[in-house]
C-alpha cells in the first residue's frame, strides 16, 4: 500500500502514526474531539483525491449531499462518481464519507453500513441525521 511506503511509521504500533490514529478515533468516539491532526496521505485517483479533500472539509457534526460535493469539486454532473469515490475511501471516520448524504435527506450509503452512518451522525449531532432516522 503507498500509505505505508510514503510513512512506514503507520506500521509502528508503539507512539507512530497508526497508534495516534487508533488514539484520535478513539476520542472522537467518545465525544471528546471533534477534528483530526494525523496526517493523511492515501492513495487514489485525481478525482477520488478532490472528493477526499472536499470531504475533509466538512464541518462536525454538519452534512451536505453528494450532489452538493459533486458542485464543490466544480464537477456538477459526477454526483454517482462522487458517492464512488467515498466508497473507496480508506480512511473512514478520519476523511469523514459518513456526512454526506442524499439530497433528499436519507442517508445514502455507507461502506461500513448504514445504521454505522447514522450512528457516527447521531454522534455528531448532525440534523440529518435525525431526519434520516425517520426514514
Amino acid at each position: 500500500m503507498a500509505l505505508q511506503a510514503a510513512h512506514p511509521e503507520w506500521i509502528r504500533w508503539d507512539g507512530g502514526l497508526a497508534a495516534q490514529a487508533i488514539a484520535q478515533i478513539l476520542e472522537y468516539l467518545r465525544g471528546k474531539r471533534k477534528t483530526f491532526t494525523v496526517p493523511l496521505d492515501p492513495e487514489g485517483t485525481a478525482f477520488q483525491q478532490a472528493v477526499w479533500r472536499e470531504t475533509l472539509r466538512i464541518p462536525y457534526g454538519r452534512t451536505i449531499s453528494y450532489a452538493e460535493l459533486a458542485r464543490r469539486i466544480g464537477r456538477p454532473g459526477a454526483t454517482r462518481a462522487v458517492g464512488q469515490a467515498l466508497g473507496a475511501n480508506p480512511l473512514p471516520i478520519l476523511i469523514p464519507c459518513h456526512r454526506v448524504v442524499a439530497s433528499d435527506g436519507s442517508l445514502g450509503g455507507y461502506t461500513g453500513g448504514l445504521p454505522l452512518k447514522r450512528w457516527l451522525l447521531v454522534l455528531e449531532g448532525s440534523a440529518g441525521a435525525l431526519l434520516a432516522q425517520k426514514r
